[in-house]
């Protein structure tokens, strides 16, 4: 079951990349009248996109980590709601 969660986190990244690639690809490439020149290099392009998307997604889960309850051996119960409305004398 492992390697299927590595490999879902894998696709979520390689298309986060993906995005992130048709994105700098579109902002480097000029385009003339009969011919479309990139400025930078396809090759870095993908590399960094990868690395962004990498470097995303772990802030992403160490985000999610830290925003996550903390008190989870807390219980309600009944008596506390019972008792919440009434005013203390």
């Amino acid at each position: 079951m492992s390697s299927n969660v590595n490999t879902a986190g894998e696709n979520a990244t390689i298309d986060l990349a993906a995005k992130i690639f048709i994105e700098l690809i579109c902002r480097n490439v000029v385009v003339t009248d009969n011919a479309a020149t990139i400025k930078s290099n396809p090759e870095s392009l993908a590399k960094i996109s990868l690395k962004l998307a990498e470097v995303f997604q772990r802030v992403t889960g160490e985000v999610r980590k830290s925003s996550a309850p903390k008190n989870q051996a807390f219980e309600v119960q009944s008596t506390d709601l019972a008792d919440w409305g009434t005013p203390k004398t």
